[in-house]
């Protein structure tokens, strides 16, 4: 019997050692993120801005608008970082604070339509090269990898609020870098 193949033609075999494919796979996703570090990257360095900055923007735009201790809590930074953060996005034009309509006196940021003044020129060429990607893979299987990378970051995001729980190095352990 052939191998069950894939709409992207990779045979599945047996004879895949497990572990070998396990190895590779943590070595792709490091290498991956630091693809996705580097594009990241790119993207402030072309708007002029620092990357906790367009991580912000980010995670306002995946929430669609948050408040500001919201967004502390998703960017692991203090409140007053955050509002530097935000007048800094505020003056930039990429940002803005408006009132939350559930509860006035809050106050929610929303990403304004500058970021994507700025960033959609760089982003669309690489959206419409990874389509191309998608439509290699079944519907299956890109449910089946989005379920995986759920689950991961599930674990991740449990192990980062572990991590920032934890005391720092021990006496005589290795230094904290500044």
């Amino acid at each position: 019997m052939p191998p069950k193949t894939s709409a992207a033609g990779r045979g599945e075999n047996a004879d895949l050692n497990r572990e070998e494919v396990i190895a590779r796979g943590g070595a792709v996703f490091r290498a991956y993120q630091t693809s996705n570090d580097n594009f990241d990257q790119a993207i402030a360095d072309h708007a002029g801005m620092n990357r906790t900055d367009m991580r912000c923007l980010d995670l306002i735009d995946q929430a669609g608008g948050m408040t500001a201790g919201e967004l502390a809590k998703a960017a692991g930074l203090t409140s007053g970082a955050v509002t530097a953060v935000v007048d800094r996005l505020e003056k930039a034009g990429m940002a803005r604070r408006v009132a939350d309509p559930a509860d006035r006196r809050r106050v929610r940021i929303e990403i304004t339509p500058k970021l994507w003044e700025a960033t959609g020129p760089l982003m669309t060429p690489f959206l419409e090269e990874s389509q191309a990607i998608l439509d290699d893979y079944t519907t299956e299987e890109l449910a089946r990898f989005s379920d995986f990378l759920e689950r991961v970051i599930a674990v991740q995001a449990k192990h980062t609020e572990r991590i920032r729980r934890s005391p720092g190095p021990a006496p005589g352990g290795p230094p904290k870098l500044q």
